[in-house]
């Protein structure tokens, strides 16, 4: 898997408006779908998957969300990247009681089901280094998230 063949530009959205995080997941979702990356199902799918399986991951200072649901769902593997000017609320992976503030999420759907285990691993891997979720925080725009993604992301992909 090539990060080139998954990370789109149209797909980073770098200044959503979410209330909480199932409205993010609703906006970000709806997105691949429009864009026909994913099945209508898919919509529902990454709702139902959050709520039984959540995604936050609790790292030191800067948090994120990276959810995903199975690969029936989806039509062309891709990932979906947003940042949300305000913290929503998303509990922690494996520990679905802890609360931790997320303003940055990393959504994926894989058409590969076997291949889900590796992106993920991955993308925990990237978004362990504090510096890589400050930059994407910070980012001037969806064009510097794209560049910050593809480069570490990528990197991460390619040693995997």
């Amino acid at each position: 898997m090539k990060i080139e063949d998954i990370l789109k530009a149209e797909c980073i959205l770098g200044n959503i408006e979410a209330p909480s995080k199932e409205a993010a997941l609703k906006i970000m979702a709806e997105k691949l779908y429009s864009l026909g990356y994913v099945k209508e199902s898919y919509i529902q799918a990454i709702q139902d998957r959050e709520a039984n399986y959540p995604s936050g991951l609790p790292m030191e200072d800067l948090k994120i969300a990276i959810p995903h649901t199975d690969a029936d769902h989806v039509n062309q593997s891709v990932i979906c990247f947003a940042r949300l000017p305000e913290d929503v609320e998303f509990s922690v992976m494996g520990d679905p009681d802890q609360k931790i503030p997320v303003r940055l999420i990393s959504m994926f759907a894989l058409k590969e089901k076997k291949k889900i285990g590796d992106l993920l691993e991955t993308l925990i891997t990237t978004y362990q280094d504090n510096n890589v979720l400050k930059a994407l925080l910070n980012a001037e725009d969806d064009t510097a998230i794209y560049n910050i993604l593809y480069d570490n992301v990528g990197k991460n992909l390619k040693a995997s």
